[in-house]
């Protein structure tokens, strides 16, 4: 079975893919791994279920179970140690499994992450700020994570704390805390916690719900540099959703620095990615607030990276 499984993880981290999906039902068993275009089909065998049960195995999962499930586990391969975390599903008609690589979210140098000068003295700028909310906005897959990750990796003497669902990197200079909710640990409450450890930085991986967000503003609020991310499909889009949230305009004003937009892209004729950034900053933010119109940069920005060949063509602009 590891020869199997590495021939599948060689397909996987040669595309940059994030997840491998195995979906079993009566037909047999099909695997599919996703990439910056979306799931592609993989060749897949009969004897695959056996790996299935093998990742179960592996992720410490009972394979008798028919709850949901998912565990992590660490494999080495080519000289590189990659950390997985595989969750199941069990229906009456099919069982699913996602095997998510989770390294592929380590923080990158900023020339890796974006080609635009302007976005990366953006980043230094407000990575620094002693205070403020930083938000990301992006659909599944655009890199949020990834971002704030690598921004984290430019601090140097800062008390960094970040709130996770789950862990996805271990990271080397940041107190990470993984939610819990059967226990009652979900973020409000991590951050509630954290506040009392006086954070310089502190990182909350997604904002979701009502709790989430008003804690996350308080703490902007109360003098700590708060980074997280969205799921929205714009920097406008993102502002609503914050306020449908239940945060206020007003407090929205006072804390939140700069909300960025993110898609990701590949590269012109190379088998890597980067992302295109648009953004509100905190004057922007007012202004838009107040009922003022603003600019969107995203799909301009698009074709000109697309023109100047940074990036493939024949892409969705909205």
């Amino acid at each position: 079975m590891e020869n199997r499984f590495e021939h599948i993880l060689q397909q996987a981290v040669k595309q940059k893919s994030t997840d491998i999906h195995f979906l079993i039902n009566d037909d047999g068993i099909s695997l599919s791994i996703r990439t910056i275009n979306g799931l592609v089909k993989i060749e897949s065998f009969p004897d695959d279920i056996k790996l299935f049960n093998f990742l179960q195995y592996q992720a410490h999962l009972d394979i008798t179970s028919t709850k949901p499930q998912s565990g992590s586990f660490s494999y080495f391969f080519q000289g590189i140690y990659y950390d997985f975390r595989f969750a199941v599903l069990v229906t009456p008609k099919n069982k699913s499994g996602v095997l998510r690589i989770l390294n592929c979210h380590e923080g990158l140098p900023l020339e890796q992450l974006t080609f635009e000068k302007e976005i990366q003295e953006i980043f230094l700028k407000c990575i620094n700020q002693r205070s403020g909310l930083i938000l990301f906005s992006g659909l599944t897959g655009s890199g949020k994570t990834t971002t704030m990750y690598s921004l984290l990796k430019l601090l140097e003497n800062k008390t960094i704390y970040s709130l996770e669902d789950p862990i996805e990197v271990i990271q080397t200079g940041i107190t990470q805390l993984e939610i819990n909710e059967r226990i009652g640990f979900d973020f409000s409450e991590g951050i509630r916690q954290i506040l009392r450890h006086n954070p310089d930085v502190l990182m909350i991986g997604e904002i979701r719900d009502e709790k989430t967000a008003k804690s996350a503003v308080r703490a902007a609020l109360t003098g700590c540099l708060v980074i997280s991310s969205i799921h929205s499909k714009s920097t406008v889009s993102g502002l609503h959703r914050i306020l449908e949230l239940g945060v206020k305009k007003e407090d929205l004003i006072d804390c939140l620095s700069y909300i960025f937009n993110q898609r990701l892209f590949k590269r012109y004729k190379e088998n890597n990615y980067i992302c295109i950034y648009d953004y509100l900053n905190n004057e922007m933010i007012a202004h838009y607030l107040k009922g003022e119109n603003i600019e969107m940069k995203m799909v301009k920005k698009i074709k000109t990276a697309e023109h100047q060949r940074i990036i493939e063509g024949n892409n969705q602009y909205e």
